[in-house]
């Protein structure tokens, strides 16, 4: 099966492909490549591809909103959970990209660095997975900004308790509940039973603060929210994301569990 990496990421593998023809193994396997600094002559090409990169992000971040949102309407709250969480990653990465901030692997070791002049490869300083780095990266620079960073669930971030939630569905619970309901999503499909999807969303909209803080509610509310949150800013940057395709793709999934200023609001 072929694909193809991001753009960014091909850049890195390129740079740091040596005289032994592998990526990274002349570089100890990426060890090596922590604190170097960021080639010049490769600055200008990370400003173009990380746009083409923060698309890729934010429309894996819409399809699986698109998608855990059809799921709960369907009171299939265990791949709710995983869609839902996989769409604030890629949120996250989205907003990184837009902001020029880049993320990139060597092997087993991850770095970021800010697509500027004199930039060096930084490793998250407690976490070097993709997901765990993401959210420490993200926290680290714009955390003392964001309350999904600032506020608290069970002690830990908004985004660290949502990534839990998943990594518990997905792999510490024995078992998939549906179509027994989980207690992490007792008091949402207690509301379901007299309300619908898109007066869910438009509830977690209108009470953000309190609906990301609430482990009753958040599960839903953080992804909502934090997929609006990247929207803007793409917007902010003057940037497009999706094409008229992949915006007719995601209405066809939506268009009768949210309202159109919701639609709107993400389709970027």
């Amino acid at each position: 099966m072929t694909f193809n990496t991001c753009k960014c990421q091909e850049i890195f593998r390129t740079r740091f492909t040596g005289v032994s023809g592998i990526p990274f193994q002349d570089y100890r396997s990426g060890k090596a490549i922590k604190s170097m600094p960021v080639d010049f002559a490769d600055l200008a090409r990370y400003r173009v591809e990380k746009n083409r990169d923060m698309a890729t992000f934010y429309y894996k971040a819409v399809m699986s909103l698109a998608e855990g949102l059809a799921c709960v309407a369907r009171k299939n709250y265990t791949w709710a959970t995983i869609k839902l969480y996989y769409s604030t990653y890629f949120s996250l990465r989205a907003s990184l990209l837009s902001r020029n901030y880049v993320l990139v692997r060597a092997n087993r070791n991850l770095y970021y660095f800010e697509i500027k002049p004199g930039a060096v490869f930084v490793p998250p300083q407690k976490d070097n997975t993709d997901h765990g780095g993401t959210i420490e990266v993200y926290e680290n620079i714009f955390g003392s900004s964001d309350f999904m960073c600032i506020d608290e669930i069970e002690g830990v971030s908004l985004l660290t308790w949502l990534k839990n939630c998943r990594e518990i569905v997905n792999y510490k619970d024995e078992e998939f509940h549906d179509p027994e309901v989980s207690e992490l999503w007792e008091y949402i499909d207690r509301k379901m039973e007299n309300t619908s999807v898109s007066m869910l969303v438009d509830e977690f909209i209108n009470k953000k603060k309190e609906c990301c803080t609430s482990s009753d509610t958040a599960v839903v509310a953080i992804p909502i929210n934090r997929i609006l949150m990247t929207a803007q800013d793409i917007r902010n940057n003057a940037l497009s994301a999706m094409t008229d395709k992949q915006k007719e793709w995601i209405r066809t999934i939506l268009t009768d569990l949210v309202n159109d200023t919701f639609l709107d609001d993400i389709l970027v």
